[in-house]
């Protein structure tokens, strides 16, 4: 029969042991370590909830026609998204040299744009293929995004903090992943400009699990187009229409 003093330091050491566990499994505290998977699988159910926001769009380097003749080469885009389906924006765009600004209305997959020389709307053409409106599709759009590539993504910093030209703008702090996204992905982050798989740095809000900015480089030829998409303003107040064309 064991002394009470064994059975004492054979119940302490038990003690000891599974806190030991404890702490290996979850860092001591109880709650799981953050990982890149958890993150986005937070970020995903978060934006999937999204209703409205607006969004900021900008590519440098390489030039990117938004239509078939290549007459007008996609500078950036300032714009609101409502879901399900539904965008506007004011697109500056190189026409043939100068710079200039062309409005774009997207609703349930048709666009309307302003022409660049009389400001009056037209519906676009099939080559005119920028269409934001997909970033809210459930299965194509951020949600679809952060649930396919969470899996194999990683964290590189879970309280990353930003001065603004790398980063998002605001206090954060952000979790930051980068993860592998594929050509038919990224196709929807352009607005259907282009698809090409590349590696996308996101940083994600630690406090909403809302994605703030995403930031990739896409070969075109043999140079580089670097684009950046912001995501603000979520929930605000969104009318989208078709235009009097």
């Amino acid at each position: 029969m064991r002394s009470p003093t064994r059975l004492a330091l054979a119940l302490l050491a038990a003690v000891v042991l599974a806190g030991a566990c404890s702490s290996d499994d979850d860092g001591g505290d109880g709650v799981a370590p953050l990982t890149a998977e958890s993150v986005l699988t937070d970020a995903a159910a978060a934006m999937g909830s999204v209703e409205t926001a607006a969004f900021e769009l900008s590519q440098e380097g390489a030039p990117v026609p938004i239509d078939d003749a290549g007459q007008l080469l996609f500078l950036a885009a300032d714009g609101r998204i409502a879901r399900p389906s539904s965008a506007d924006a004011v697109l500056t765009v190189d026409a043939l040299g100068f710079t200039t600004e062309v409005g774009a209305i997207a609703i349930d997959g048709t666009v309307w744009f302003t022409n660049p020389l009389t400001g009056d709307w037209t519906e676009a053409p099939d080559t005119f293929t920028f269409d934001p409106a997909v970033l809210f599709d459930p299965d194509e759009g951020f949600a679809g995004l952060l649930t396919e590539v969470s899996p194999t993504a990683t964290l590189v910093d879970e309280e990353a903090e930003s001065d603004g030209e790398d980063g998002p703008d605001g206090d954060g702090p952000w979790r930051r992943v980068e993860a592998t996204v594929s050509a038919e992905r990224v196709e929807v982050l352009t607005g259907g400009l282009i698809g090409e798989a590349t590696t996308v740095d996101a940083w994600i809000d630690a406090e909403t699990d809302r994605l703030s900015l995403l930031r990739f480089e896409l070969p075109i030829g043999d140079a580089v187009s670097s684009w950046r998409m912001s995501i603000s303003d979520y929930g605000l107040e969104v009318d989208i229409t078709p235009p009097e064309t």
